[in-house]
């Protein structure tokens, strides 16, 4: 099958590190993207050749007694990624990209809608930490280059 372009969408929770989009960061996960994958256009021979590539940004002002932060990816509630970045050294502002794939299931594909969220949080709640801009995007494609 030939490649075939599915959806593209964003989700800017906030563009700026100044207040009011500035808000805490906790142990409870902060949920600063959400998007919907529309997968209702993939061809039936194309359901099991979908991929997605997801990237996400979430500036970080860091206070006092600051741990890990840990930043979770999930498609329809499963976890898909996980990454952890460890304590900072000083009070900073640190940034927090990253990038990520999923190979869907061709029955999650069939539905015609794919749901992928971000969240972040920190080791323990610490009022002085939060966050400022953040995004999350995500793109699909199927197909191959055989003919």
């Amino acid at each position: 099958m030939s490649i075939q372009f599915v959806d593209m969408r964003i989700s800017q929770q906030a563009n700026s590190d100044a207040s009011p989009t500035a808000i805490p960061v906790a142990a409870t996960p902060l949920v600063f993207g959400d998007i919907g994958l529309q997968t209702a256009g993939v061809s039936v021979a194309n359901q099991g050749l979908v991929r997605v590539q997801l990237n996400g940004f979430a500036k970080i002002v860091v206070g006092p007694q600051f741990g890990t932060v840990t930043i979770h990816v999930y498609r329809n509630a499963v976890l898909i990624f996980e990454t952890v970045y460890g304590a900072a050294d000083s009070l900073d502002n640190q940034a927090f990209g990253f990038s990520t794939v999923d190979f869907p299931p061709a029955a999650v594909v069939a539905t015609g809608q794919i749901q992928y969220t971000a969240e972040i949080f920190t080791a323990a709640a610490n009022p002085g930490t939060t966050i400022g801009a953040r995004n999350f995007s995500g793109t699909a494609v199927a197909g191959n280059f055989t003919g």
